[in-house]
Formats: structure tokens, C-alpha cells, sequence
């Protein structure tokens, strides 16, 4: 069977405020992290391997929205969430609250592997990272010059800049036919402390099951209403719609402008829909089929 992966990198009005730096930097980047995924699947690796690896590199790329150079928090810091969802076992793992824990999605993975929950936070999960030897990092590691700004000019504004594109994502199909999702953010640009959105919720921002993975991206309140990942599963599921019409039957339902998300089924079929100005996405197919894009 043939493997595929898609990646996100964030959805929302990204063609606003682009800058020509920022435009090329993406573009070179977005191969490049696709492939880390990609590489993997090709040598036979499993799809929930591949997209936990696809999302750390997400994460150390400050160019998104996710570990290194996510957005902060009305009070100035960051507050991290993630999830990830294994297909054919049908576990997840979740976590939010972060503040010390460098890649939150592999702390998802172990609540996943280790625990019997699916979501824990705040201080509880920050003690699981610790007691399992995750990297930790001072909560300033992860604040680059360019998400300070974009505190400063929300908070000037009254909350009116922004949401800015929030959130990384990956899903993946493995040669067994096996798929896998999985999200993670630093949530939205002057957030209130304590504010959960979508990303570290199974059925809202991310899930997989034994048809179809969905990982999520936009305006985290509507996803979470909406229970958009699981939504698009159900549609594929009780319907016998394809991913492409469900994902944009759910998208298009949903209020306008809420963002997108990535889908991938059994066969290695990929769809990106977004409704949003644009999405930062890649993806690549073991039939040759690779791309990026960030507009439509």
C-alpha cells in the first residue's frame, strides 16, 4: 500500500501581514519538514512515529506557530498544547498547560503510551515530563522578537491584531494503511491564562481512527464547537462521503474565515482544505505527488 503525509503549519489571514522575508523562509522550509516525515514512511516506519517526528520538527522551527516561537499569553507567557492520535489502536494522548516542556507532543505521546488517560495538564503534565527525563526548557526559550511584537501591537490594539496562524499539525498514512494525526500549538496571541483550544482535543483539533486522521488549524473556539476532526471521521464514516467532501462539508458549515485542516485515509489519499486567507502547508505521496503552498 502506498504511505503519504501532509503537514500545517498555521491557517488564518497569513497573506496580510506576510512579509517577503517570512514568504521565502517558509518556502524553504516547508520541503524540508515535510520531508522529515516523509523520509520515515518511506523506509517503513509507522504513522504514528512519523507524524510525532514531523510535529517536533514543526516545533523547533520558529517560523511557526508551536514550541520555539509560539504566541504569548495576556500575561506574557507561553502556555503549550498537544495531541496525538494512533489510527488503528484508537489511543490518544493530550496535554496543555506547558511551560517548561520543549516538545510538547512528544509528552502526548507518552501520556499515550504510559498512562491509561488521554489528557492530562498544567502542573500534572509538567510533572510527567520531568519524571520521564523530557527536555525542559526556561519558559523564555520559547518567545522569539517576532511573537513579542505581535503581543505588543494586540494589547495595544484592545485584542483587535490578530489571531495570528496558530498551530502545526501532521497525518499520515504508513505502507501498512495505518494513519495517524497530531496538533500542536501555543494557542492564540494574548490569550487568556488558562485558555484551552482545540489542539490538545481529541475530536475537536485532531483524530484518527481505522478510516481516515485529521489534524486541525484556525480559530480554535469554532473547532472546538464544531468537534471538527471528528465531525469529518463521522461524515467519511456514516455518509461513505470522501475525505475531500467531507472536510469541506464541515469547513464550509462552520463560520467563515475559521481556518483548515488536513486529512489523509487508508489509501494515502490527501486533501487540505482551508477556508481561511491562506494556510501554510506540505505534503508528499509515495506516488510522487508533493507540493507547499500558503495561499490558495
Amino acid at each position: 500500500m502506498g504511505w503519504a503525509i501532509a503537514i500545517h503549519g498555521g491557517a488564518g489571514a497569513i497573506l496580510e501581514s506576510l512579509t517577503e522575508s517570512h514568504r521565502v523562509a517558509v518556502e524553504a522550509a516547508l520541503p524540508k519538514l515535510t520531508e522529515v516525515g516523509a523520509a520515515m514512511l518511506r523506509e517503513g516506519a509507522a504513522a504514528v512515529d512519523a507524524v510525532e517526528r514531523a510535529v517536533v520538527a514543526l516545533e523547533e522551527c520558529e517560523l511557526f506557530q508551536a514550541g520555539r516561537g509560539s504566541v504569548l499569553s495576556a500575561a506574557g507567557v507561553h502556555e503549550l498544547e498537544a495531541s496525538l492520535m494512533d489510527g488503528p489502536t484508537g489511543r490518544a494522548g493530550a496535554v496543555c498547560g506547558l511551560r517548561t516542556i520543549r516538545n510538547p507532543i512528544c509528552l502526548a505521546r507518552q501520556v499515550l503510551e504510559r498512562t491509561p488517560h488521554v489528557f492530562v495538564g498544567g502542573q500534572g503534565a509538567e510533572d510527567l515530563g520531568k519524571a520521564w527525563d523530557l527536555e525542559r526548557v526556561p519558559n523564555e526559550w520559547f518567545t522569539t522578537d517576532r511573537r513579542l511584537a505581535e503581543l505588543r501591537r494586540h494589547l495595544a490594539s484592545d485584542g483587535q491584531d490578530g489571531p495570528h496562524p496558530a498551530t502545526v499539525g501532521a497525518v499520515a498514512c504508513d505502507v501498512h494503511g495505518h494513519v495517524a494525526a497530531a496538533t500542536s500549538t501555543g494557542g492564540m496571541t494574548g490569550k487568556l491564562p488558562g485558555r484551552i483550544g482545540d489542539a490538545p482535543l481529541i475530536s475537536a483539533g485532531t483524530w484518527a481512527d481505522g478510516r481516515v486522521a485529521i489534524s486541525c488549524t484556525g480559530i480554535g473556539e469554532r473547532f472546538v464547537l464544531a468537534g471538527t476532526a471528528r465531525m469529518v471521521a463521522a461524515r467519511v464514516e456514516l455518509l461513505g462521503e470522501s475525505i475531500e467532501q467531507a472536510a469541506t462539508g464541515v469547513l464550509n458549515a462552520m463560520p467563515p474565515d475559521s481556518g483548515g485542516l488536513l486529512v489523509v485515509d487508508t489509501a494515502g489519499v490527501v486533501s487540505l482544505p482551508f477556508t481561511s486567507q491562506g494556510m501554510y502547508r506540505g505534503w508528499a505521496t509515495w506516488a510522487g505527488d508533493c507540493g507547499i503552498g500558503i495561499g490558495p
